[in-house]
Protein backbone atom coordinates (compact mmCIF):
# COMPACT_ATOMS: atom_id res chain seq x y z
CA UNK A 1 0.00 0.00 0.00
CA UNK A 2 1.62 3.33 -1.25
CA UNK A 3 0.82 6.32 1.54
CA UNK A 4 -0.50 9.81 0.53
CA UNK A 5 -1.29 12.49 2.44
CA UNK A 6 -5.24 11.86 2.29
CA UNK A 7 -4.41 8.61 4.04
CA UNK A 8 -7.32 7.58 6.70
CA UNK A 9 -5.57 6.95 10.06
CA UNK A 10 -7.62 6.52 12.95
CA UNK A 11 -6.30 6.00 16.76
CA UNK A 12 -8.30 4.43 19.08
CA UNK A 13 -6.56 5.12 22.02
CA UNK A 14 -8.63 6.85 25.00
CA UNK A 15 -5.00 8.72 25.69
CA UNK A 16 -4.51 9.74 22.42
CA UNK A 17 -0.31 10.51 21.84
CA UNK A 18 -0.69 13.95 22.09
CA UNK A 19 -3.02 16.89 20.72
CA UNK A 20 -1.14 17.69 18.13
CA UNK A 21 -1.37 14.83 15.50
CA UNK A 22 -1.38 15.04 12.00
CA UNK A 23 -5.00 16.38 10.73
CA UNK A 24 -4.38 12.72 8.61
CA UNK A 25 -4.55 10.55 12.34
CA UNK A 26 -8.41 10.86 14.24
CA UNK A 27 -8.59 9.92 17.27
CA UNK A 28 -11.61 7.70 17.94
CA UNK A 29 -11.62 5.73 21.23
CA UNK A 30 -14.07 2.50 21.70
CA UNK A 31 -14.10 1.78 25.00
CA UNK A 32 -14.77 4.54 27.83
CA UNK A 33 -12.89 4.49 31.34
CA UNK A 34 -14.69 4.49 34.57
CA UNK A 35 -13.14 5.48 37.97
CA UNK A 36 -13.42 2.92 40.68
CA UNK A 37 -12.93 3.33 44.55
CA UNK A 38 -10.12 2.14 45.98
CA UNK A 39 -8.73 1.52 49.34
CA UNK A 40 -5.80 3.93 51.17
CA UNK A 41 -2.23 2.33 50.15
CA UNK A 42 -0.50 0.83 52.89
CA UNK A 43 2.51 3.45 54.61
CA UNK A 44 4.98 0.32 54.04
CA UNK A 45 4.94 0.39 50.58
CA UNK A 46 8.60 0.73 49.15
CA UNK A 47 7.43 1.58 45.21
CA UNK A 48 4.87 2.11 43.20
CA UNK A 49 4.12 0.91 39.61
CA UNK A 50 1.76 2.73 37.00
CA UNK A 51 0.41 0.35 34.40
CA UNK A 52 -1.60 2.78 32.15
CA UNK A 53 -2.16 6.69 31.67
CA UNK A 54 -5.70 5.60 33.00
CA UNK A 55 -4.01 4.46 36.42
CA UNK A 56 -2.76 7.57 36.81
CA UNK A 57 -5.61 9.88 36.00
CA UNK A 58 -7.85 7.91 38.22
CA UNK A 59 -4.91 7.73 41.21
CA UNK A 60 -5.68 10.15 44.20
CA UNK A 61 -2.64 9.78 46.57
CA UNK A 62 0.24 11.22 44.47
CA UNK A 63 1.60 12.67 48.09
CA UNK A 64 3.21 8.74 48.64
CA UNK A 65 4.98 8.86 45.59
CA UNK A 66 7.33 11.37 46.70
CA UNK A 67 9.06 9.46 49.33
CA UNK A 68 9.14 5.92 47.15
CA UNK A 69 10.39 4.54 43.84
CA UNK A 70 7.87 5.30 41.66
CA UNK A 71 7.69 3.23 38.09
CA UNK A 72 5.93 3.54 34.65
CA UNK A 73 4.89 0.52 32.53
CA UNK A 74 5.62 2.71 29.54
CA UNK A 75 6.58 6.01 27.94
CA UNK A 76 2.81 7.19 27.61
CA UNK A 77 1.96 6.81 31.34
CA UNK A 78 5.54 8.27 32.22
CA UNK A 79 4.78 11.27 30.40
CA UNK A 80 1.16 11.53 32.16
CA UNK A 81 3.10 11.23 35.34
CA UNK A 82 5.37 14.30 34.09
CA UNK A 83 2.72 16.34 33.91
CA UNK A 84 1.89 16.38 37.59
CA UNK A 85 5.38 16.74 38.43
CA UNK A 86 5.73 13.15 39.61
CA UNK A 87 9.49 11.49 38.46
CA UNK A 88 9.49 7.80 37.17
CA UNK A 89 11.67 5.22 35.93
CA UNK A 90 10.57 3.47 32.62
CA UNK A 91 11.58 0.29 30.82
CA UNK A 92 13.49 0.65 27.74
CA UNK A 93 11.20 -1.63 26.23
CA UNK A 94 7.92 -0.76 27.31
CA UNK A 95 5.39 -3.15 28.92
CA UNK A 96 5.33 -5.97 31.61
CA UNK A 97 8.29 -7.53 30.18
CA UNK A 98 10.50 -4.66 29.89
CA UNK A 99 9.85 -3.80 33.25
CA UNK A 100 10.28 -7.39 34.93
CA UNK A 101 13.42 -7.42 33.15
CA UNK A 102 13.86 -4.20 34.54
CA UNK A 103 12.83 -4.68 38.09
CA UNK A 104 15.31 -7.77 38.62
CA UNK A 105 15.26 -10.32 40.66
CA UNK A 106 16.71 -9.31 44.21
CA UNK A 107 13.22 -7.53 45.69
CA UNK A 108 13.21 -9.28 48.79
CA UNK A 109 12.11 -6.83 51.67
CA UNK A 110 10.22 -4.28 48.85
CA UNK A 111 6.24 -4.01 49.25
CA UNK A 112 4.72 -2.93 46.06
CA UNK A 113 1.51 -1.14 45.14
CA UNK A 114 0.75 -1.81 41.38
CA UNK A 115 -1.98 0.68 40.09
CA UNK A 116 -4.08 -0.53 37.44
CA UNK A 117 -7.47 -1.48 35.76
CA UNK A 118 -9.92 -4.12 36.29
CA UNK A 119 -8.96 -7.60 35.03
CA UNK A 120 -5.74 -5.60 34.51
CA UNK A 121 -2.19 -7.68 33.17
CA UNK A 122 -0.79 -9.63 36.07
CA UNK A 123 2.37 -10.82 35.22
CA UNK A 124 4.26 -8.03 37.22
CA UNK A 125 2.35 -8.48 39.83
CA UNK A 126 3.25 -12.15 39.47
CA UNK A 127 7.14 -11.68 39.27
CA UNK A 128 7.21 -9.35 42.15
CA UNK A 129 5.76 -12.32 44.19
CA UNK A 130 7.81 -15.14 42.86
CA UNK A 131 11.20 -13.34 44.01
CA UNK A 132 9.91 -12.51 47.57
CA UNK A 133 8.69 -9.33 47.33
CA UNK A 134 4.73 -8.39 48.31
CA UNK A 135 2.54 -6.55 45.82
CA UNK A 136 -0.64 -5.09 46.57
CA UNK A 137 -2.73 -4.53 43.14
CA UNK A 138 -4.88 -0.83 43.59
CA UNK A 139 -7.30 -0.90 41.32
CA UNK A 140 -8.54 2.71 40.35
CA UNK A 141 -10.68 2.19 37.27
CA UNK A 142 -12.22 -0.20 35.10
CA UNK A 143 -13.38 -0.30 30.98
CA UNK A 144 -16.23 -0.27 29.63
CA UNK A 145 -17.64 -1.22 26.55
CA UNK A 146 -20.14 1.55 24.66
CA UNK A 147 -23.71 -0.38 24.52
CA UNK A 148 -23.72 -0.39 21.03
CA UNK A 149 -21.06 0.42 17.75
CA UNK A 150 -23.34 0.93 15.02
CA UNK A 151 -22.08 4.74 14.64
CA UNK A 152 -18.46 4.47 15.34
CA UNK A 153 -18.24 1.87 12.72
CA UNK A 154 -19.45 3.92 10.41
CA UNK A 155 -16.21 5.93 10.84
CA UNK A 156 -14.28 3.26 10.14
CA UNK A 157 -15.73 2.24 6.84
CA UNK A 158 -12.75 4.04 4.85
CA UNK A 159 -10.28 3.93 7.51
CA UNK A 160 -6.77 2.83 5.68
CA UNK A 161 -4.84 2.30 9.05
CA UNK A 162 -6.21 1.48 12.59
CA UNK A 163 -3.71 1.91 15.28
CA UNK A 164 -4.55 0.08 18.76
CA UNK A 165 -2.64 0.78 21.85
CA UNK A 166 -4.44 -1.90 24.07
CA UNK A 167 -5.92 -6.01 23.65
CA UNK A 168 -8.85 -4.82 24.88
CA UNK A 169 -9.84 -1.85 21.83
CA UNK A 170 -8.38 -4.91 19.44
CA UNK A 171 -11.19 -7.16 21.37
CA UNK A 172 -13.64 -4.66 20.55
CA UNK A 173 -12.97 -3.91 16.64
CA UNK A 174 -12.84 -7.31 15.65
CA UNK A 175 -16.32 -7.67 17.30
CA UNK A 176 -17.87 -4.82 16.88
CA UNK A 177 -16.56 -3.18 14.19
CA UNK A 178 -14.18 -4.68 11.55
CA UNK A 179 -15.69 -5.00 7.99
CA UNK A 180 -14.40 -8.01 5.89
CA UNK A 181 -12.50 -8.06 3.17
CA UNK A 182 -11.62 -4.26 3.27
CA UNK A 183 -7.91 -3.07 3.02
CA UNK A 184 -7.33 -1.84 6.44
CA UNK A 185 -4.29 -2.19 7.91
CA UNK A 186 -3.80 -2.39 11.18
CA UNK A 187 -0.40 -1.32 13.82
CA UNK A 188 -0.11 -1.96 16.97
CA UNK A 189 2.31 -0.10 19.79
CA UNK A 190 3.27 -3.53 21.42
CA UNK A 191 4.64 -6.83 20.32
CA UNK A 192 1.78 -8.01 22.76
CA UNK A 193 -0.92 -6.52 20.92
CA UNK A 194 0.32 -7.62 17.47
CA UNK A 195 0.52 -10.89 18.47
CA UNK A 196 -2.73 -11.14 19.73
CA UNK A 197 -3.95 -9.37 16.27
CA UNK A 198 -1.82 -11.97 14.93
CA UNK A 199 -3.73 -14.94 16.95
CA UNK A 200 -7.14 -13.79 16.01
CA UNK A 201 -6.10 -14.16 12.10
CA UNK A 202 -5.42 -10.99 10.83
CA UNK A 203 -2.05 -9.24 9.73
CA UNK A 204 -0.64 -6.61 12.16
CA UNK A 205 2.39 -4.49 12.59
CA UNK A 206 4.43 -2.80 15.23
CA UNK A 207 5.18 0.99 15.14
CA UNK A 208 7.05 3.37 17.67
CA UNK A 209 4.01 5.21 18.78
CA UNK A 210 6.76 8.03 20.36
CA UNK A 211 8.46 8.73 17.36
CA UNK A 212 8.54 12.54 16.92
CA UNK A 213 6.69 12.01 13.35
CA UNK A 214 3.92 9.40 13.85
CA UNK A 215 2.45 9.66 10.42
CA UNK A 216 5.65 9.27 9.09
CA UNK A 217 6.27 6.24 10.99
CA UNK A 218 3.39 4.70 9.82
CA UNK A 219 4.33 5.57 6.26
CA UNK A 220 7.48 3.89 6.65
CA UNK A 221 5.97 0.85 8.45
CA UNK A 222 3.25 0.16 5.56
Amino acid sequence: MVLNYYMNIIDTSTNSKNSSLDNSIENIPIFEIEPVEYEVLDSLITDIIFQSVASVKNFKNFEICKRINVFAMGESTKRALDKIGINSTTPEIPGSSGLIELLGKKLIKRKFAIVKGLDGLEEVHDHIIKYGADAENIVCYKRKKFLNYIEIRKKFIKADVVIFSSTFAAEIFFENIYIANNTTSFMCISERIKEYINNLGYEAKTINYFSEDLYDEIKKTT
